[in-house]
């Protein structure tokens, strides 16, 4: 009996601490980004090189996402803002996208643009 739950309590840390192990490395974020270029790599992996538009100049950082779907790396559009959720994996990584969505701009209250 003893032995049956001495087993159980083993098995409970081992997967416990493999799912640790597994999500404790992982990195994810939500920014808004400014797509400066779409580029794809001489493997064929399509990426988007971004910047945070928001950050002062002092932090602003280049950085890129890669892209598992040719139709979203064809929708997007160089120039413009988004919202993007991302993750990375380990530290050496690259950044993977997770999903986009378009920031529309602000409404005008002039009426002839409204029409």
């Amino acid at each position: 009996m003893k032995i049956k739950m001495l087993g159980t309590f083993l098995l409970i840390i081992v997967v416990l601490l493999t799912v640790f192990f597994l999500f404790a490395n992982s990195n994810s974020g939500v920014s808004y980004v400014t797509i400066i270029e779409k580029n794809e790599n001489v493997e064929g992996e399509l990426y988007i090189t971004v910047v945070n538009p928001h950050l002062s100049e002092a932090y602003k950082e280049e950085f890129d996402i890669y892209i598992k779907d040719k139709s979203t790396w064809n929708l997007l559009k160089e120039d413009i803002m988004y919202i993007a959720s991302f993750t990375k994996k380990f530290k050496n990584s690259p950044y993977i996208l997770r999903e986009i969505d378009y920031i529309s701009s602000m409404k005008s209250n002039n009426k002839e643009e409204l029409q």
